[in-house]
């Protein structure tokens, strides 16, 4: 996989997600369009959303429910550098517009995309690995790895490939992705605490994604801004900063 390969797919799924065209993602300004639940989208939800914001680092592009158009189109006159909406001192407006509807801004994900092929390698000496997919995943749940599977099964966006190292028979640390999109599948990755800082981390989501990619899938990696560690791990095997995200949610949630 080149990073062109990699870029162009996360462009087709963006353009799905957020109901624009690809070229809005590389223009400067700001892209609203109505936020739909079309076929193909990353699901986290059975709704379409109800405000969501992107970013590849020039303008922005705003899936929103039609209710909020109006206020949205206020909230961004004059911006001609999109990407500065994401900062937090222009954010109390829009906080209180989807306020105003039951809503509330939920998470901001640093998104990641690989800038070359996965070469797997061995584990140190003293850990096995134990491979999962689809059909065997279940078998981790419930699940304490939950930066790299689900707690427990989730349908919208199903667990589809584990990458376990084990000392003994214990889990020291586990690697996974989840079909967010067909053939588009986020990574995750969680190692426990005594067995961080020696690179487990970084190998297991390569051999992961060398895996992924014989499957015919592009690995795409989510984090959150702080989490210095995971983006480190990110980079390590070789992503690269892709595009931000901004999400929402009920208030009674």
């Amino acid at each position: 996989m080149t990073k062109q390969q990699a870029w162009d797919r996360a462009l087709a799924q963006l353009s799905i997600d957020y109901n624009a065209p690809r070229e809005a993602f590389l223009a400067e300004g700001v892209t609203l369009t109505e936020s739909k639940a079309l076929p193909g989208r990353r699901r986290y939800s059975e709704q379409a959303p109800f405000f969501q914001m992107a970013t590849t680092g020039r303008g922005a592009v705003i899936a929103a429910d039609p209710c909020l158009h109006e206020g949205l189109r206020a909230w961004t006159a004059g911006r001609e550098q999109g990407h500065w909406l994401f900062e937090q001192q222009n954010t109390p407006p829009l906080e209180a517009l989807l306020a105003a509807h039951g809503w509330q801004l939920f998470m901001t994900h640093h998104m990641f995309l690989p800038t070359r092929s996965f070469t797997p390698r061995p584990l140190p000496a003293g850990l096995t690995e134990r491979w999962y997919d689809e059909r065997t995943v279940y078998e981790l749940y419930p699940s304490a790895f939950h930066n790299a599977i689900s707690e427990t099964e989730n349908l919208l966006r199903p667990d589809v490939i584990a990458l376990a190292a084990l000392e003994g028979e214990t889990i020291v640390a586990l690697a996974g992705a989840s079909a967010d999109a067909e053939n588009f599948w986020q990574v995750g990755i969680d190692v426990l605490p005594a067995w961080r800082g020696r690179g487990l981390g970084s190998l297991l989501v390569e051999n992961l994604c060398a895996r992924m990619e014989e499957r015919g899938a592009v690995p795409f990696y989510g984090t959150a801004p702080a989490n210095l560690h995971s983006q480190n791990i990110a980079l390590n095997c070789g992503f690269r900063p892709a595009w931000v995200e901004l999400t929402s949610k009920p208030k009674e949630e």
